[in-house]
């Protein structure tokens, strides 16, 4: 029945008679099932077509050939979906057609032959600026990292809409005679030179550009043709394509409106023409009254300047033709002047050159912890001395996360150069910030100072939470207040940098491995592990890979990134970086570098946040030291460990932090065999 239902029209539409009689039905769906199910035989020949080479366009089910526009506008439904078809206009070019904002776009996909040496070539395939081998490899390339196929329209694919029967089906179904082609290929040409008129409407290209790029040069058989494709546009562009001086000829047969050999073209300069000659008059750039104005004159686009003469300028006639570019009123003051202000303007040129101050290239770290005057330590302490680090802690217990958090960005601001920075400092450096600074061959000392004090401030933060001996409730305490501080510093205070210290101390394997005190802290401090878990972590992680959104308000940006790819130490504290280890490491590093521009752009507007997040606070002096970096270090490593080599320091620091937690919280003991 399947066979003869397939064969025979007349019974194909008896049948659908038949059927539109019948009310729905088991026989009704079951017929509409027999006539909607593709034959054994087209199904193996579409297995066939994919089997094919995976670089073949035709290998993919989201290849549909040569099917109308109108066809595949109407296949698009959802934003993503997506198809590639042949273009009907332009007879071996590809079209992807895709649905982005409830809007179908269609775009051409360039065919470029690059010449590799002079016996070697390749074809490349590209939307915008990335060049492809295939047409498929465009499309792994935009589905894979859903890349926007277009900056202007900003529309991304991802969802294929794929075929179900073979691409020779769809020529007979689709199957138009040359009349109705040649009238498809009109209308499509049509739409495109209305797209190309419309800049929102994705990359429709205009012919005009077209040949410009590809007949570029002065013979006149290029201008001509140049002046026969623009013809399409003088309905909309009126008289504008007529030369200045000459009345619109509408009563003229359309044959002698095409121009003749010797007609110079209005928008396109050779260099064989006259006006570029130094003894012909130039022409006025603004048009007279009641002329049309050209897309060539100086009110639509500037004129480029005519080329350099080759004739030696003493042996150029004088014509008085030739005018100067300024007017003579103009330039006849600014002569007359310059005869008095010469004298005043070179005085001036000289004290600015007087007032001028070399950068000075600092070679010494801005940490003195030996010759640190501190309030809360002797002149001379041991590592972690008991005292002193009971002292901190009061400290921290008398004040809320709020109070902390804004203590911490007083720290940073003065260490960054964001605040206090005093006109003579500003001369030493030769910039107004050190957001600026640090972007600059000649601060890498304190590029170094900042890796410096972000290390030991995480440092100290899980001493912190390793210090406290006594019970889990009460470490689980320490953590939650760090955790508050935390989202203090990215929702209200905007200092990243304090922010990504703390947040790498909660990440060290010292701390991560307290299994007791993470448990106690989501029993006892549920939301709080809960904005850990949710909202800390995941913005952390983007930060490093340059994908978070932007906080509200900051005031001490994310500089570790830019100070560890400008500043690569023969010891790293932070081990590998995730630009090394991540497969996207390349365009993590390069989004890092643009940030970093944006940091230096943008440096007075964070020095002004930090002015109004700090305005009217009380600071409390005693806390302050406690976070300034000449504190910790004597705190951490002592009076006398403190000048010892960075390296050193960290390595032994490391093994102490490992003894503390696995004392708070000893490892299992695994049982030998026998």
């Amino acid at each position: 029945l399947t066979k003869r239902i397939s064969n025979d029209e007349t019974v194909v539409c008896k049948l659908c008679c038949f059927i539109n009689s019948l009310t729905c039905g088991p026989l009704c769906l079951s017929i509409l099932f027999i006539l909607d199910c593709p034959s054994e035989k087209l199904r193996k020949e579409l297995e066939e077509e994919l089997k094919m080479n995976c670089e073949e366009p035709r290998s993919h089910a989201w290849y549909h050939g040569a099917i109308p526009r109108q066809v595949a506008e109407n296949l698009v439904q959802r934003d993503g979906d997506f198809l590639i078809r042949d273009s009907l206009s332009i007879p071996g070019s590809y079209v992807l057609t895709c649905q982005w904002r409830n809007s179908a776009q269609h775009f051409k996909i360039n065919k470029k032959v690059v010449m590799l040496n002079e016996a070697y070539s390749k074809v490349e395939y590209r939307l915008e600026r990335e060049g492809f081998d295939s047409v498929p490899a465009l499309i792994r390339y935009y589905v894979g990292n859903r890349k926007p196929v277009s900056q202007v329209v900003g529309a991304i694919i991802f969802q294929p809409i794929n075929r179900g029967i073979p691409l020779r089906c769809l020529e007979e179904k689709y199957g138009l005679s040359s009349t109705h082609r040649e009238a498809l290929m009109a209308q499509e040409k049509r739409s495109q030179k209305r797209l190309s008129l419309n800049i929102t409407n994705g990359h429709a290209h205009d012919n005009t550009n077209t040949v410009l790029k590809d007949r570029c040069g002065s013979q006149p058989a290029s201008l001509n043709q140049v002046q026969e494709r623009r013809c399409p546009l003088q309905a909309h562009q009126s008289e504008s394509f007529l030369p200045l001086g000459s009345k619109p000829q509408s009563q003229q047969p359309p044959d002698l409106l095409l121009p003749s050999p010797n007609l110079k073209s209005p928008v396109f300069r050779t260099g064989s023409e006259p006006t570029l000659s130094p003894s012909f008059p130039r022409r006025s750039a603004e048009p007279l009254a009641g002329q049309a104005i050209r897309g060539s004159d100086s009110q639509l686009c500037p004129k480029p300047p005519p080329k350099p003469s080759k004739v030696p300028l003493a042996r150029l006639p004088r014509s008085p033709c030739l005018q100067p570019l300024v007017p003579p009123s103009s330039a006849s003051i600014h002569t007359d002047a310059s005869i008095f202000t010469a004298p005043k303007e070179k005085k001036r040129r000289v004290k600015e050159r007087s007032s001028f101050q070399r950068p000075v290239i600092e070679t010494e770290s801005t940490f003195r912890p030996a010759e640190f005057g501190s309030r809360l330590l002797p002149l001379e302490n041991k590592p972690l001395e008991m005292v002193v680090l009971k002292r901190a802690k009061e400290l921290l217990l008398n004040h809320n996360h709020h109070s902390i958090a804004r203590h911490l960005l007083m720290a940073d601001c003065q260490v960054a150069r964001i605040l206090g920075v005093t006109p003579e400092l500003k001369g030493q450096m030769g910039v107004s910030s050190g957001l600026e600074l640090v972007t600059l061959p000649h601060g890498q000392q304190l590029r170094l100072d900042l890796m410096e004090r972000h290390h030991t401030m995480a440092i100290g933060v899980a001493v912190d939470i390793l210090g406290c001996t006594g019970s889990v409730e009460e470490r689980a305490s320490t953590l939650n207040r760090i955790i508050l501080v935390a989202l203090e510093l990215k929702d209200t205070v905007g200092d990243l940098f304090a922010f990504t210290a703390l947040m790498k101390a909660l990440d060290l394997p010292q701390i991560n491995r307290l299994e007791e005190t993470w448990t106690t802290l989501r029993r006892n401090y549920t939301q709080t592990a809960i904005s850990y878990e949710k909202t800390l972590k995941p913005f952390y992680k983007n930060l490093y890979e340059g994908t978070a959104c932007s906080p509200p308000v900051v005031c001490v940006p994310l500089l570790l990134p830019l100070l560890t790819l400008m500043e690569r130490p023969t010891v790293t504290p932070e081990g590998a970086e995730l630009w090394e280890t991540s497969d996207q490491g390349c365009d993590i590093m390069l989004r890092h570098l643009e940030a970093a521009r944006d940091v230096a752009h943008n440096a007075q507007s964070y020095t002004a946040n930090a002015q109004k997040i700090l305005q009217g606070f009380e600071v409390d002096e005693d806390l302050l030291e406690v976070f300034r970096t000449d504190f910790q270090l004597r705190l951490l490593w002592g009076s006398r460990g403190a000048s010892v080599n960075q390296s050193d320091r960290y390595s032994k620091f490391n093994l102490i932090l490992t003894a503390l937690s696995r004392k708070l919280e000893p490892p299992p003991k695994t049982q030998t065999l026998i």
